[in-house]
């Protein structure tokens, strides 16, 4: 178990260090912190300091050289960006004293420092302080397998079951009509073998699920072959060591039975595979708890080994902390190296023990980047998850943890929870995660398969389904159209595996990625690109810029067939749109481009480096084209013209306007005397507008077409307003019927 927390350091691979025990030595062991004088705010000498209190380090400057020279981590920490300016000791006045001090503020434990004539010097290098609590989310250290884990496990579980009404889902069926899953592993002391949950009856109504990363073909799962054998048993020792710990925490947590579905779905079988999946909400919904063994990156790890601890320039420091019981200040209380036995017997006896250590860059856990267990997480009531450093505790009300969490890496389930004065308590999820957030979230993250991007996400979309009764399509909503069609394509970039984290990040960008070879969704669903997407809401975060249908713009039919009778939530075997709108067939030259996409404004941006600007009309308009997928290098069915090639169509998808221009009166269309709808566009303020890049098929119907990007006329700006130009070049569109495939 050591072996592989070290080799998990290793593995981040940015110069980590891990150890089991925290520094101490002769120097760093005098360092006495006076609990009760830190949490008042009060300095050495008694001066009230609101966010800062002064710890006595060494008695001189040459002291804590010393310290740093004869290896002390701590000194040599702190002091090192010191020296690094080129600052020469002899040089500092501290505080007009050789006494050395620490700043202890909101942010941690720092040299505290003047320069003789230049003021003092912020310093970057900073350890954070743990005062002794007693409590094991306090604890540097974690070890998940310990009794005392186990034990916290149980008490958040009871916990939450009994004092949560947020963390319930809706009342259903309870006695032998409740759900069970068809097959569950019974993990009792004797041993783990697969049972029938219909012939076990009411106990059956109790278990965990199993999160996890699988990390290539299983070793031990269950298919047709080895089902008869799985009833009768399975070698505990044969398991993968992450499917061995699931078995330890469920008997941790008394629940005897576990839900696995490299175990509980018959593998190869794509009938029971279809059954299952139409069972995946309840499965995890109405779980006891899900297992999520994050920091695994397959299913051979295993996660219940000692932490330790994980540093790069300072391991924990062992720092003394006077109790209650103590009288004196820090500097009173602080006793010489010189002193009798007795005396430091009796001041070990009055002291407690706490932690500097070094804050780190928390990782995304490998489990957030794989697109199945997406869904898993989003629909548990409750997860324990497996972390890197720690053991944390995720409900829709709170969020705990054995070992040290910092705010920034929860988990962040508690975000999920209903308004305390709703009057329906339960977990609604359609209420609480917009369809655009969930599609920019998961679609940024990785499958194995590419061909399971939307049975992946499957059980979310049966939940979505029974709560809004909206109809589905390939991963977009009926209901939603023609907005939902509002999307374009997200190269992947960096580790971040959160589409709105991209918006935001510095890692250098990636280009985009080619249509898959097999048809899974109709082209103008998000589903069918291998990139993540990013989907427009409805309305900016402040509510200023609010996003519409386009004049003239019309959803007249969507059909969807699915591969299987019943499994509209799965893939698709192909689907098409009828759609009116205004159109306009434009001169490209979009073959061998190899975009480049970087932060886009709303609606639509992409980098200089990327852009690909396409001439509309005669009189200078133009539009700037993000591409879904990395063109061929020959794209069939467009006709070769002067400058560029034909047979690319623009189709007005999408206005953006401040909430203002939305609560006008709306006079956007109106028929000439054929009876056929014209645009009125004015000419005061213009939106900004933006729709799809079309393509004829090639073998296909005249009208046929299909979607190839995603395009906008001209940036908005912060106010929300664009220029006339838009306007005008609209009078360059005329309404047409198409169909996309």
């Amino acid at each position: 178990m050591d072996r592989l927390a070290e080799e998990k350091a290793l593995a981040l691979n940015h110069g980590w260090k891990h150890t089991y025990e925290p520094h101490s030595c002769r120097h760093c062991n005098w360092i006495v912190l006076n609990e009760a004088e830190l949490k008042a705010g009060e300095g050495l000498r008694g001066h009230q300091l609101s966010s800062l209190s002064n710890v006595y380090l060494a008695d001189n400057i040459s002291d804590a050289l010393l310290a740093r020279d004869e290896g002390c981590p701590l000194f040599g920490y702190l002091l090192g960006e010191l020296l690094d300016l080129g600052l020469s000791p002899d040089i500092l006045d501290l505080d007009g004293s050789q006494i050395v001090y620490g700043s202890l503020t909101d942010r941690g434990l720092k040299l505290s420092h003047n320069l003789a004539d230049n003021g003092g010097i912020p310093l970057a290098n900073i350890l954070k302080v743990i005062l002794p609590s007693g409590k094991l989310s306090e604890s540097l250290d974690c070890d998940p397998g310990s009794p005392e884990a186990f034990q916290l496990s149980r008490d958040w579980v009871s916990t939450c079951l009994s004092s949560h009404p947020h963390c319930r889902l809706p009342s259903t069926s309870s006695g032998s009509d409740a759900f069970t899953p068809t097959r569950l592993l019974q993990v009792s002391q004797h041993g783990v073998r697969l049972v029938e949950s219909s012939r076990v009856g009411g106990e059956a109504q109790t278990w965990c699920a199993l999160s996890y990363v699988w990390g290539g073909d299983q070793p031990v799962k269950t298919t047709k072959e080895t089902l008869a054998a799985h009833y009768d048993g399975i070698p505990f020792d044969a398991l993968p060591k992450t499917i061995q710990d699931a078995v330890r925490v469920c008997r941790g947590l008394a629940i005897s039975y576990l839900w696995i579905d490299a175990l509980c779905i018959i593998q190869g079988d794509e009938q029971d595979l279809r059954r299952e999946l139409g069972k995946m909400p309840e499965i995890y919904q109405h779980a006891t708890v899900t297992i999520s063994a994050a920091w695994s990156t397959k299913a051979d790890d295993g996660f219940l080994y000692r932490r330790g601890y994980w540093y790069q320039f300072c391991p924990p420091i062992r720092l003394q902390v006077l109790g209650r019981t103590r009288q004196g200040s820090m500097y009173d209380s602080r006793v010489k190296e010189e002193e009798d036995e007795e005396k430091k017997k009796k001041r070990a006896e009055t002291t407690l023990e706490g932690f500097a250590y070094e804050t780190r860059v928390w990782e995304s856990d490998p489990i957030n980047s794989r697109a199945w267990t997406y869904q898993e997480f989003a629909l548990s009531q409750r997860v324990l998850l497996y972390r890197s450093t720690l053991l944390e505790w995720s409900c829709r009300t709170i969020s705990d943890s054995y070992g040290l969490l910092e705010p920034s890496t929860l988990a962040g389930k508690a975000d999920y929870q209903p308004h305390l004065l709703d009057p329906d308590p339960f977990f609604v999820l359609s209420s609480f995660r917009s369809w655009s957030d969930i599609v920019m979230e998961y679609s940024s993250r990785h499958l194995s398969f590419a061909s399971d991007k939307l049975r992946a996400l499957s059980a979310i979309a049966q939940v979505y389904h029974r709560e809004t009764g909206k109809e589905y399509l390939a991963g977009v909503w009926r209901e939603d159209l023609p907005l939902a069609l509002c999307w374009f394509a997200l190269p992947q970039t960096g580790n971040s595996t959160n589409a709105n984290e991209y918006l935001d990040s510095k890692s250098p960008p990636k280009t985009l990625q080619k249509r898959p070879a097999d048809d899974r969704g109709p082209s103008w669903s998000w589903a069918s690109i291998d990139d993540a997407a990013f989907m427009y809401p409805a309305a900016d975060e402040k509510k200023i810029q609010v996003l519409r249908p386009a004049p003239g713009v019309k959803i007249l039919r969507a059909v969807i067939t699915p591969t299987y009778a019943g499994g509209e939530f799965d893939s698709v075997a192909c689907g098409y749109l009828d759609i009116e709108g205004a159109m306009r067939e434009v001169t490209a030259s979009l073959a061998g481009r190899r975009l480049w996409w970087s932060s886009p404004s709303l609606p639509s941006s992409v980098s200089e480096s990327g852009e690909i600007k396409v001439p509309v009309g005669d009189q200078g308009h133009e539009v700037v084209v993000t591409l879904d997928a990395a063109p061929e290098e020959e794209e069939e069915g467009l006709e070769n013209v002067e400058g560029g090639r034909t047979g690319i169509w623009l189709l007005l998808l999408a206005e953006q306007v401040e909430e203002e221009e939305e609560k006008e009166e709306e006079g956007n269309e109106e028929e000439n005397d054929e009876g056929q709808q014209e645009l009125n566009i004015g000419t005061t303020t213009s939106p900004a507008y933006g729709g799809l890049v079309l393509k004829k098929l090639v073998h296909g119907q005249s009208d046929e077409l299909r979607r190839i990007g995603f395009f906008h006329c001209c940036e908005i700006s912060d106010m929300g307003h664009a220029g006339d130009g838009c306007g005008e070049l609209l009078k360059e569109f005329e309404i047409r019927k198409v169909t996309l495939v």
